[in-house]
């Protein structure tokens, strides 16, 4: 997990422009010309979460998204911190606050789930 944080700790201060998700995959494009991917893995069974940044560029397009996500909420929030696991994520946004991306399984298929997944109420 050193090794992750390590590589994740450059978009840290880093302000959110948009982000992307489908049942595989959740993308944040962020200042900086960087994208956060986290994918969903499995191996032997067992679902996990794969981190890796690249350049903006390559962020998705909003696709065929089974369950499509309004992000725009989280647009403008500074990243204040990253906690990786093996199948959970928490992401701190501010001002909006902690994001949770957790990797499961469902009937055989590795998907992804967020909380929240839109504005908290307040």
């Amino acid at each position: 997990m050193k090794d992750c944080q390590d590589k994740l700790s450059g978009i840290i201060g880093s302000k959110v422009l948009r982000a992307n998700s489908t049942l595989n995959q959740f993308a944040i494009e962020f200042s900086g010309d960087q994208c956060l991917f986290l994918d969903v893995k499995t191996a032997s069974g067992e679902a996990s979460i794969e981190p890796s940044l690249t350049e903006a560029a390559r962020f998705p397009n909003d696709g065929d998204a089974v369950c499509k996500v309004d992000w725009s909420w989280i647009s403008g929030g500074e990243l204040l911190e990253i906690k990786p696991g093996i199948d959970q994520f928490k992401l701190m946004l501010a001002p909006q606050g902690t994001i949770t991306v957790s990797a499961g399984i469902w009937q055989g298929k590795p998907f992804l789930s967020f909380m929240p997944y839109k504005a908290p109420q307040k």
